[in-house]
């Protein structure tokens, strides 16, 4: 009996481990910019720094995303002297926004990629920068909770079996 519960509990362990790895594993992401910006999105987190935008100007600059996972795109734009105009994900466009605050997209998963756009305006008399925050948080499928359920409630199965007392005959 004691060799059934600690398979029980290794099968569950094992089945856990590679439903989180599973999960875990980071699909493919592009962050490219048409304007050469310098973008770094590691599928879970990234951004850029100080992007330019030249005086007296509205600039809407394109970025593609491509995100094989369904989540929640947080996006924040952070900038001292620039106006933030519009953020755009998924078909989904928002205005009427304020800088340092992230605004959340929900992602269909897809292996083409999504453009994310962001349009600045810049009032003043000399280029400046902003920068940005891009979060992803994957959703995990529901056949990966499926395998999570199932092997705690195994390992509790095996756990909870009451023992049958053995007689000893001498």
């Amino acid at each position: 009996m004691n060799k059934l519960k600690t398979l029980m509990i290794a099968a569950a362990t094992a089945a856990g481990a590679v439903t989180m790895a599973g999960t875990a594993q980071a699909s493919t992401f592009v962050c490219a910019n048409s304007a050469a910006a310098v973008c770094s999105f590691d599928g879970s987190g990234g951004g850029w720094n100080n992007l330019k935008v030249d005086k007296k100007s509205t600039v809407s600059q394109m970025f593609d995303l491509v995100l094989t996972q369904a989540g929640t795109l947080n996006v924040s734009i952070t900038s001292t002297y620039l106006d933030l105009v519009s953020i755009s994900f998924g078909g989904t466009t928002l205005t009427g926004l304020t800088k340092g605050v992230p605004y959340s997209f929900a992602v269909t998963p897809s292996n083409v990629a999504q453009v994310l756009t962001v349009t600045m305006k810049n009032t003043r008399n000399a280029a400046y920068g902003y920068s940005s925050q891009l979060d992803f948080a994957a959703v995990p499928e529901p056949a990966a909770w499926g395998l999570m359920i199932a092997g705690i409630g195994m390992a509790g199965g095996a756990l909870r079996r009451r023992r049958t007392a053995r007689v000893a005959i001498a």
